[in-house]
């Protein structure tokens, strides 16, 4: 056999050459580390394949042993870890259950005390509202005892608020029947008869009487001497003055005979009462008006039969002075019974009034105003028509009706007198 060629040598020598290239090439572990190629003697190696295979193989089965040895740490450690979560996540869970046990018995310890209590209210609101209703039973009670108690002592059924209605309706009633007098009128005799009567407000009228001549007539008024001053001495009044005049007199006749008597007109007992109601007064005011009180429906319930006479005498009497009066202002006001008993029932009116007035718990009486003296005040006055509210009071008409509690401000009432003022300047050149 031929030797071989130069040409062979040399693609033989490259061809070995690639192997030698070949086992340049680099083999990692599972660590990424380096490991030594094998050499081998089919990739150029130096020829001792069998001992450098074993050698080969047992640093590869070296490093496949450090691999799963490795693997196996990095395995244990995330079983490790995932073991360690997991005991966390249980951990965690369990405090989570742990506080809401906790929360859920406090919140079940919570209602439990809260419906304990709604129960103790609960029992306490049904024993307050038995005792409520027991208690508005008894004030049931009470109050119809009391009312009964009060009708027992009180003359009438009528409190402030029906009287301050029958006042009203009594100065209606008197006002309409002065009023219907005008057909009967005198006015010479009226005016002369009503300025003697009330002499303190003559001057004034005089002075008005005088003004009018003077304005309707002003020679003849001046040819009028000191000693003929027949006409202005004796002036006419005006009809609207007469009945303004009129009606005074039978207030202050009422007044006087009816409700300014310390029990009742007529009664037999009114000044010993006075006396007594007086003394007690000084002592205790309580019992003067309880004391007042009882007599009052002693009045109206058992007066007797001589009482009751009494009384309708009185009262008859005060109707028969009523009409003589009146006859100096009215000369016909006696044709016929009706004037009679139109006054009949004006003083029947004011006799129950003032029983009414006797029988309340506080004072209830006509206040005084002095005439020519005292001052317009709009609390407790009132101006008649045709009046200035100001000035001096030169006469009243009605006297206020007052209703007073030293107890209590407010409770009470102040029904206003009507009267009659003149300015101030007016006023003082008239008495000059």
């Amino acid at each position: 056999m031929a030797p071989a060629s130069t040409t062979d040598n040399d693609s033989y020598s490259s061809s070995t050459t690639q192997p030698t290239e070949m086992s340049t090439m680099d083999y990692y572990d599972m660590k990424g580390e380096i490991l030594v190629a094998p050499q081998s003697p089919y990739y150029g190696g130096t020829g001792r394949r069998d001992s450098d295979t074993d050698s080969d193989k047992d640093l590869v089965i070296s490093s496949l042993t450090e691999s799963l040895q490795i693997h196996k740490e990095i395995l244990e450690r995330l079983n490790n870890e995932k073991d360690a979560y997991i005991a966390d996540l249980r951990k965690e869970r369990n405090e989570e259950q742990g506080s809401v046990l906790k929360e859920k018995e406090e919140a079940q310890i919570a209602l439990e005390t809260q419906m304990e209590q709604y129960r103790r209210l609960e029992t306490a609101y049904s024993t307050m509202v038995k005792e409520l209703e027991a208690k508005k039973e008894e004030y049931k009670r009470m109050e119809s005892n009391f009312y009964a108690h009060v009708k027992s002592i009180r003359p009438t059924d009528d409190d402030l608020s029906t009287i301050q209605y029958e006042i009203t309706h009594l100065a209606n009633q008197m006002n309409n029947f002065c009023m219907g007098l005008k057909s009967k009128m005198d006015r010479s005799g009226g005016s002369e008869y009503i300025l003697e009567r009330w002499p303190k407000t003559r001057a004034y009228f005089l002075q008005q009487q005088s003004n009018i001549n003077d304005n309707i007539n002003p020679k003849a008024s001046s040819d009028y001497s000191k000693d003929d001053m027949t006409t202005v001495e004796r002036p006419r009044l005006e009809p609207w003055i007469i009945t303004m005049f009129t009606e005074k007199l039978v207030t202050e006749a009422l007044t006087k005979d009816i409700f300014n008597q310390p029990i009742h007109t007529g009664v037999s007992i009114n000044e010993t009462f006075k006396q007594l109601s007086t003394w007690i007064d000084e002592r205790n005011t309580d019992w003067a008006n309880r004391l007042r009180q009882q007599v009052s429906a002693l009045v109206i319930r058992q007066a007797g039969e001589k009482e009751q006479a009494s009384i309708n005498q009185s009262l008859d009497a005060l109707v028969d002075k009523l009409l003589n009066e009146l006859c100096h202002i009215y000369p016909r006001v006696k044709d016929g019974p009706q004037q009679r008993k139109k006054l009949e029932a004006i003083c029947a009116r004011a006799a129950k009034l003032n029983l009414a007035m006797k029988g309340q718990d506080i004072r209830v009486f006509c206040g005084a105003i002095e005439e020519g003296v005292a001052l317009f005040d709009s609390t407790t006055m009132k101006p008649v028509s045709k009046c200035e509210p100001e000035g001096t009071v030169i006469f009243v008409v009605c006297p206020p009706f007052i209703a007073l509690d030293p107890k209590d401000e407010e409770h009470g009432f102040v029904i206003p007198a009507k009267v009659y003022c003149i300015p101030n300047t007016p006023s003082s050149t008239a008495t000059e």
